[in-house]
């Protein structure tokens, strides 16, 4: 790491104008329009200097200096909507050049965002979650509305480095105002100072700034070249501690483009053989096998050698398939890159490929060496997907941990939140390692895995039929409703916590699916067909007794699967 910068950084406290958005030009012209209105006399420049404060702050400022008087409250309010009017009339603030690049750097490094900003423009607040989806979640925003003395008083950065959890001195400033690097200053924080405006680098330097950069750009340039990166950290400590002859990675070609950049520091993949799968379900078949098998004969693997599966739940399905029978089995790492892979496919050691038009009908157990449980690649998802895969979390929660699904119930909070994110995660994977360690082979305990799938199955099979289709994730989300009211009518489930679960998140997250009266047979020979029933024709359930405590191997009356249909249906309109 450089010699500048601190070792022990562990949060990022990032100002908004002119350094996320190259929004300040709009401000500065919006300030000066408005006094312009007001017959007060300014600079447009002159607003740069103030960039920091709040807008109180500075229409007080501008007061006494011009009017030698204090605003009053209702002027204060009354001016600053007419300026935020004409910022939003002056056209849309593009994000500035090198803003993303940053901000993967300090996510590549499990440093914690945080917003500072003297702002509180809610049009561009709003473009936040747009613009840099998952990097600086609500909780961790401190705006104009949450601080009594702006920048460049200390205050808004001793709140950030309060929100993120960790010392001021533990915390990095990015500013590109004076006044702003000033306030970080004060606050105890390395403070870095970015020249995105007119200001010269001279007034940056009076404030006492550790670093200065020329451009947004030239700052991500830097960080990438000194921060670590923790994604590539883990996979680098997991291969090597395989100590294998060879390295064979297995991916598809929407991973390889998507992902594989934030893997260019890597020096364990950096010598491995890959082979790029065609995605899509129609290519998890015999073909992809066989491509996977003739790339590990060419290297020369033998049973010391190993694969590593990066991508969603097809590669790490069919690559650990191709592993699970090459040589009788060798050595897999999983790096799952979507949310469902992480906490489903990922884990647990089912393998397989499709055959004959049936999903998964060739397969084999073989449990992984290590799976890598990051929420870095899971950036390049649509919400779709991260949706789909959150319906597993909330199913582990249920069936084993009533305090992670309390926790998962806060959906969209969760979801923009990379670090409570992850956290959960993980904890989703830790409790199925335990199920699967106690039932490898799914004999007994492991069947509690299926919470919400055997209806979900049903959905998902009916939507195929009517060509349209359902994510996995969504179809199982309205199987728990299902379930959740079977376990009421068979179990004693609170029925508060069935309408809670189906108003607060299914119904809010989730999309509908319409079924008519005429489905209910059908869905119900659907469920009776399923692979995992004991018996032909009588769907076998996973239960709920409360969240928490599941019970396996519940076989209702198919009169009794039809009641709860019919309520399913009446819920969701």
């Amino acid at each position: 790491m450089d010699n500048n910068f601190p070792k022990e950084i562990c949060a990022a406290l990032i100002d908004m104008d002119g350094v996320l958005y190259d929004s300040m030009p709009f401000h500065a012209r919006a300030w000066h329009s408005m006094m312009e209105e007001q017959g007060i006399s300014t600079s447009p420049d002159e607003f740069f200097l103030y960039e920091g404060m709040t807008g109180a702050t500075t229409i007080n400022l501008i007061f006494n200096r011009e009017l030698q008087r204090d605003a009053t409250e209702k002027e204060k309010k009354d001016l600053y909507a007419r300026k935020s009017e004409l910022f939003v009339q002056y056209g849309q603030k593009k994000p500035m050049p090198g803003a993303d690049r940053m901000l993967r750097a300090f996510m590549k490094a499990g440093i914690k965002r945080v917003l500072v900003t003297g702002s509180g423009q809610s049009s561009l607040l709003d473009s936040l979650n747009v613009d840099y989806p998952g990097a600086f979640p609500a909780n961790l925003r401190v705006t104009a509305h949450d601080v009594t003395h702006g920048k460049p008083q200390p205050e808004p950065y001793l709140k950030g480095a309060m929100k993120a959890g960790v010392e001021p001195k533990q915390s990095i400033v990015v500013e590109n105002a004076p006044l702003g690097v000033r306030a970080g200053k004060a606050a105890g924080c390395f403070t870095i100072a970015v020249t995105t405006g007119p200001i010269p680098r001279e007034e940056f330097e009076k404030e006492g700034a550790d670093m200065i950069f020329g451009s947004m750009n030239e700052f991500a340039d830097w960080l990438e070249s000194v921060l670590p990166n923790k994604f590539n950290e883990m996979i680098d400590n997991a291969v090597n501690s395989l100590n294998a002859t060879t390295l064979t990675i297995v991916t598809d070609s929407n991973v390889e483009k998507a992902v594989f950049p934030l893997l260019s520091n890597s020096k364990s993949l950096a010598r491995a053989n890959k082979v790029v799968l065609t995605p899509g379900e129609d290519h998890k078949n015999l073909d992809s096998v066989i491509n996977i098998w003739n790339a590990l004969e060419e290297t020369g693997a033998t049973r010391k050698s190993a694969v590593i599966n990066i991508g969603g739940g097809l590669v790490t399905d069919i690559g650990g398939f191709a592993a699970a029978t090459f040589k009788r089995g060798i050595r897999v790492i999983n790096v799952p890159t979507t949310l469902l892979g992480a906490v489903d496919a990922a884990t647990g050691g089912k393998t397989g490929m499709n055959f004959n038009g049936l999903k998964n009908e060739i397969g084999a157990f073989h449990i992984p060496s290590d799976v890598i449980i990051s929420a870095l690649p899971l950036a390049t998802l649509s919400r779709k997907e991260l949706i789909s895969g959150y319906a597993e979390m909330i199913k582990t929660g249920l069936i084993a941990d009533a305090a992670l699904y309390r926790e998962l119930s806060d959906v969209e909070s969760v979801i923009a939140d990379t670090d409570r994110l992850e956290k959960a995660m993980k904890r989703c994977v830790e409790i199925k390692e335990d199920v699967v360690a106690q039932d490898p082979t799914e004999k007994g305990l492991r069947k509690i895995l299926n919470f919400g799938h055997t209806a979900g199955h049903a959905f998902e099979s009916l939507a195929i039929e009517r060509h349209t289709p359902l994510a996995h994730g969504e179809a199982v989300a309205h199987g728990m409703l299902v379930e959740l009211i079977l376990s009421h009518m068979l179990k004693g489930f609170d029925s508060m916590e069935v309408h809670r679960y189906a108003n607060e998140i299914l119904k809010p997250v989730y999309p509908r699916v319409a079924i008519k009266c005429d489905d209910v047979p059908l869905l119900i020979g659907l469920m009776a067909h399923d692979k995992k029933n004991a018996s032909s024709g009588h769907p076998n359930f996973t239960l709920l007794l409360e969240p928490g405590v599941p019970a396996i191997d519940c076989i209702p009356q198919l009169k009794e699967i039809e009641a709860a249909l019919d309520i399913y249906n009446d819920m969701m309109h």
